[in-house]
């Protein structure tokens, strides 16, 4: 027979949705009901609902563990080229000088040459002619095992130049290294770097 007054349907919904809490057996029941459905749709429904998918580098195990300033840790080889997203290129509000560009690119080389058994102080000593002195110190502390193996794979390219400090960027084969250039009286010097993006 239809309910057919709004008293007996509150009456049923009373009812039903009063089951789970009219003793403990019923409570534990409805929880573990939940609790099946829920792990039941995070099964059936796919992690990424929008069909995007993020890209990460993979990371060869060819090197010791250990994180390096940029980020990367062990070394990367150059299959790993493919898998990352390059950041985009922005427009330069006015080209570095080439004397800027020429440093920036000679400075990233010599980060990324690590030969076999070399120590820290010998890595950082052939960064020596294109560092500043404030941040040569902060390069004798990393271990060169952490330098991804890496080559320049573009021309360095302009982020933002004044007349005495220009950011660069110099796409490698790991990363897209970012370099703060300063003008000395002895040249163009690297202050600072970062992985860009």
């Amino acid at each position: 027979m239809p309910i057919r007054t709004h008293r007996g349907r509150t009456a049923v919904y009373r009812r039903f949705w009063g089951w789970p809490v009219r003793s403990p057996k019923h409570l534990a029941g409805t929880l573990l009901a939940l609790v099946a459905i829920g792990l039941g749709l995070g099964r059936v429904l796919p992690d990424n609902p929008g069909g995007a998918t993020s890209v990460a580098p993979s990371i060869s195990a060819d090197r010791k563990a250990g994180a390096s300033r940029f980020g990367t840790g062990p070394r990367s080889g150059p299959a790993d080229a493919g898998s990352a997203r390059k950041p985009p290129a922005p427009a330069p509000s006015a080209p570095a000088p080439a004397a800027a560009l020429t440093v920036a690119r000679s400075w990233v080389n010599g980060f990324l040459t690590v030969p076999k058994g070399i120590t820290a102080a010998r890595w950082a000593e052939q960064l020596r002619p294109y560092t500043t002195d404030d941040l040569f110190p902060q390069l004798q502390s990393i271990d060169p095992a952490n330098v991804p193996a890496a080559q320049i794979i573009e021309a360095p390219r302009t982020v933002s130049a004044g007349a005495s400090s220009a950011e660069v960027d110099v796409p490698t084969t790991a990363v897209v290294l970012r370099l703060l250039l300063v003008s000395t009286p002895a040249g163009w010097r690297v202050a600072s770097y970062e992985r860009a993006g």
